[in-house]
């Protein structure tokens, strides 16, 4: 073992030196060669060598214990690894089909358009989503209602006004123009713990609340509750693998009917039910 941790080893299948047994199986040097790095003193080439000879023994003692024990089942674990193996191949096919015909069978938004419209059953959501805008300001600022209006029109030109304003005079503006879980939207305001704020949540309308000197004015310019079914922008991604997942599916139906139909034109397959 020693001699195998400080040296390389010419040709290893010229050795035939044995370094351990277990029952009838051998492990010889030849096996060893390779598993020790260059360049590391004896010391630690033996303690490499010796860890491996240790970790093979166990592993061997470990198998030819199941095999006494289980020997009687050996045909059974054997048909489990055919079928493990097949299995493993099939996939391999199917992924072939895939990756070979993926590319006749892309989709685009209108294709998620019509699957979300299908499946809008379950697309349920399961909170309450908002999109909103807040408004931090000083308690003492004194275009309040200037911000309270701006925070209600919803035309474009009024809500340049509403950014100008709060640039001009360093307020905070927060625009949740995305799709936001209404416990987020909450997080951003001065509220209390374990206090409701479903009264809140309602459109259209602005709400304050004033947190030391700080004053902060938000409204919810959109409103979905749980229970309803979820904007499209926020389940597009699922569809879109829902989608794919389909199509993948498909193409190994179209595969395999293929398949079935030329072997039944070659004559590889040959039914006799019913003669």
């Amino acid at each position: 073992m020693l001699a195998v941790g400080c040296k390389r080893l010419g040709n290893p299948f010229e050795i035939d030196t044995v370094v351990a047994r277990v029952g009838k199986v051998t492990l010889y040097e030849r096996d060893l060669a390779g598993i020790v790095p260059s360049g590391i003193t004896s010391e630690d080439s033996l303690k490499i060598v010796e860890s491996h000879v240790d970790s093979w023994i166990r592993k061997e003692l470990k198998r030819q214990e199941a095999h006494r024990l289980f020997e009687s089942s050996e045909a059974d674990i054997e048909q489990l690894v055919e079928e493990y193996r097949n299995s493993l191949l099939m996939r391999r096919l199917e992924q072939y089909y895939v990756e070979n015909n993926m590319g006749d069978s892309l989709f685009g938004e209108k294709d998620l358009l019509q699957y979300y419209e299908s499946h809008k059953g379950d697309f349920k959501l399961k909170g309450d989503i908002v999109k909103g805008r807040i408004v931090a300001m000083p308690k003492t600022f004194r275009q309040k209602a200037k911000i309270k209006e701006l925070l209600k029109a919803t035309s474009a030109e009024k809500q340049n006004d509403l950014v100008a304003l709060c640039e001009k005079n360093k307020l905070q503006l927060t625009s949740l123009d995305e799709w936001t879980d209404y416990s987020e939207f909450l997080a951003m305001l001065p509220t209390k713990r374990n206090e409701s704020y479903k009264h809140l949540l309602r459109e259209g309308v602005v709400n304050d609340m004033t947190d030391g000197p700080v004053t902060y004015y938000f409204i919810i310019t959109e409103l979905k509750t749980a229970g309803s079914v979820s904007p499209f922008e926020t389940v597009q991604d699922v569809i879109r693998w829902a989608v794919d997942k389909q199509r993948r599916a498909e193409i190994v139906r179209q595969c395999d009917d293929s398949l079935y139909q030329r072997a039944l034109r070659d004559e590889t397959v040959v039914i006799h039910l019913g003669e």
